[in-house]
């Protein structure tokens, strides 16, 4: 049974357990990371009965709800899923309550850790969710926030330069966001009242944009501006460079979090808004995003084979893959499209493995470092096979949860952009050689003399990777579970695209 409001009990029940963090006192670590746990646990539950409430047959949004938030300023609390949107809810709630226990380890600010974790979570869900483009830019400047602190506060002196490199980019890209959603809300007309409206249902039809907003050239700015703001999240080359150093200095559940959920804000940006509501600009731009997939495939794959630090290897491969998926997006073919959104799902399952994975090795010995690596079968075996897996899947071996995004991907950029495919299936090529050096490196060969007394996998991290493993496996095999869910709302973005 799924109690009213649900979709409001998702998005704020991480709030409310941040706010109980803060009433505690910094000392009851346990307590803290507890509440944190139990409250992130609350929202999969619903998110999973939701799921078997919908109806992927209906191209409707579902467990709507709306209300006025500030009449004054035409500000609604608007919010709904489809078909796009509850696979990625789902995999939010997954990916928060497993990110915060692979940051068991963190002591040192503990309190603050999990309090802004919670908080980030709350606001991946509210963009996720909101139907309302003032709302749903409220929630992404919540994300924002939360990253930098994140990132500035647990990571060093590095940190905060990451965290600075961070926040002017992703801040410039707001604020283009910003002014794209004003120009939208100003030249959409209520057709109730024929005042401006950031109603995205609205703003959706056609028929409600006036004669400014229907100008070739105001569309293809207020394109590119929404692509811009979004492209630092996703992160589109050369808009990526605040990654590495963010994944180098900051606590392993950081770069989990944005690797596995705050990049697919990019991407949901400019599907939700950027695509439907001017699809004759997304058509203008479809070379220009393919080129930028193709690139950011190779680059990726190139910066992970050449690096020796796990967590910036992991990043590249992030960014190599979701390379991938922004070239089926730029096909606007239907293969295409349902393979990128495959993956959206798939990448944040894997990588939240990897980063788990990657997070047991560092509370180990405290260092990433792949020189320093070598044996890990022979001293903590599950671990090892575990992460070896995870690494199979990014790899994109058949029969694992990338595969099938991947294939349908490649298949759809064939018919539109050949060498946008060859640049995604040179990518699938780097990430099998560089998966395939980190097996041999880490868990392969005889282990170092201070590995000798290296701890077998703890409870808490087979709680993390089990679940992942299981997924990454039921949806290689059978990935129709999550095609059925995603394939109506798809192929209606593809229909109004001109795909």
């Amino acid at each position: 049974m799924v109690p009213a409001h649900t979709l409001s009990w998702i998005v704020f029940l991480p709030l409310g357990g941040a706010l109980v963090i803060l009433c505690l006192a910094p000392q009851r670590r346990e307590a803290i990371k507890t509440v944190a746990l139990c409250t992130a646990a609350l929202p999969v539950v619903q998110a999973v009965l939701m799921v078997f409430r919908f109806d992927p047959g209906e191209t409707a949004f579902q467990f709507v709800e709306h209300y006025t938030w500030a009449p004054v300023l035409g500000f609604e609390y608007f919010v709904g899923v489809d078909g796009l949107s509850l696979p990625l809810v789902v995999l939010a709630t997954l990916v928060s309550f497993l990110a915060l226990l692979t940051a068991w380890s963190v002591e040192s600010g503990a309190k603050g850790f999990f309090a802004l974790a919670l908080i980030l979570e709350t606001g991946v869900l509210g963009v996720f969710c909101a139907l309302d483009t003032a709302l749903l830019w409220v929630f992404w400047e919540l994300v924002l926030t939360a990253t930098f602190f994140l990132v500035s506060l647990w990571g060093g002196e590095e940190g905060r330069r990451a965290g600075r490199q961070f926040l002017i980019l992703t801040q410039t890209g707001a604020l283009a966001i910003l002014l794209a959603l004003l120009a939208l809300r100003q030249h959409v007309a209520d057709p109730l009242d024929g005042g401006p409206t950031f109603n995205l249902i609205l703003q959706l039809d056609q028929a409600n944009h006036d004669q400014w907003l229907s100008g070739t050239g105001v569309r293809h700015w207020i394109f590119a501006a929404l692509v811009f703001g979004c492209g630092v999240l996703i992160p589109i080359y050369p808009l990526h460079v605040w990654q590495p150093r963010l994944h180098r200095s900051s606590p392993v559940a950081v770069p989990l979090l944005v690797a596995a959920l705050v990049a697919k804000l990019g991407f949901y940006g400019i599907l939700r808004i950027a695509w439907p509501v001017l699809p004759d600009a997304a058509a203008w731009a479809r070379p220009v995003l393919m080129t930028l997939g193709g690139i950011a495939a190779i680059h990726g794959g190139l910066g992970a084979l050449g690096r020796r630090d796990l967590a910036v290897i992991l990043g590249y491969g992030s960014f190599s893959l979701l390379g991938l998926a922004l070239i089926g997006l730029g096909s606007f073919t239907l293969s295409g499209v349902q393979g990128a959104g495959l993956l959206l799902v798939t990448h944040g399952l894997v990588y939240a493995m990897l980063f788990a994975a990657a997070g047991g090795l560092y509370d180990r010995k405290g260092n990433l470092d792949l020189e320093r690596w070598c044996g890990l079968y022979k001293r903590a075996p599950v671990l090892g096979a575990l992460f070896t897996l995870a690494l199979l899947a990014a790899w994109g071996l058949p029969g694992l949860a990338i595969y099938p995004g991947a294939a349908l991907t490649l298949a759809g950029a064939l018919v539109r952009h050949p060498l946008a495919a060859l640049a995604g299936a040179v990518g699938l090529l780097l990430a099998a050689a560089w998966t395939s050096r980190v097996i041999l490196k880490v868990c392969l060969g005889e282990p170092s003399a201070d590995l000798d007394d290296l701890p077998a996998t703890r409870g808490r991290e087979l709680g993390a990777l089990v679940p992942l493993a299981l997924l990454v496996l039921l949806l290689g095999l059978y990935p129709r579970l999550l095609a059925d869910l995603t394939s109506t709302t798809l192929a209606g973005l593809v229909r109004v695209v001109g795909g």
